[in-house]
């Protein structure tokens, strides 16, 4: 690009160099820690709401499920067995109430480990794309670590720095005009949606939304 450089009156319209963002991101993670077995989306991908994006490997929950139905099995034959027993009066009404409290409780850590069994599998929540991966196969990731970012396209914005001279003006404006590098004649209109009050410690710049609205 180049620009005939001379003396002119200075334009009023500011034009300032952004990012199209989505105003809903949503960062996904598994709710326990584990080794990733599969990535099935890329960056970029459409993806439907329900979708599978990545999978765990199911080992370790399958066998703690496995282990909490063993104990809930063992509780319940005591617990049944000690009914009997109450019935035909040989034990206390509170030895019962022992192993029924006892039963309950490691029926709780059964119908636990069965939930987090299902938690290996991480889907989408809603419709949207891909913007970023933050997970490989083979990589161990923590409960709750962001490994998928996903963003909707029914709300686009753009994301662009505002310096100080200039932030008040914005403010006051509200108005704008997006341009696309691809679309080199089109315009979008849009108005300011955000204008942060506290400036980046490190540019001394203001960050600013605008609301793409047609």
């Amino acid at each position: 690009l180049t620009q005939i450089v001379g003396a002119a009156a200075e334009s009023a319209t500011a034009t300032y160099a952004g990012e199209v963002r989505s105003r809903y991101e949503t960062p996904l993670g598994f709710r326990i820690p584990g080794k990733v077995a599969a990535r099935l989306v890329d960056a970029g991908a459409r993806v439907k709401s329900g979708d599978v994006l990545m999978r765990l490997d199911p080992v370790d929950t399958a066998l703690t499920a496995a282990a909490a139905k063993a104990q809930l099995d063992l509780a319940q034959a005591d617990v049944e067995r000690y009914r009997e027993l109450r019935s035909k009066n040989f034990v206390s009404q509170a030895l019962l109430d022992a192993k029924e409290t006892t039963y309950k409780a490691t029926k709780a850590q059964a119908d636990l480990a069965l939930n987090q069994s299902t938690y290996t599998v991480l889907h989408a929540d809603q419709d949207g794309v891909v913007a970023q991966v933050a997970a490989e196969v083979g990589q161990v990731v923590a409960a709750g670590q962001a490994v998928v970012r996903l963003a909707r396209t029914d709300a686009l914005e753009v994301a662009f720095a505002v310096p100080e001279t200039r932030a008040q003006a914005v403010r006051s404006l509200r108005v704008a005009e997006v341009a696309l590098w691809a679309e080199g004649s089109r315009r979008y209109s849009a108005t300011l949606r955000e204008l942060s009050a506290v400036a980046d410690p490190l540019t001394r710049t203001y960050s600013a939304r605008v609301s793409i609205l047609d």
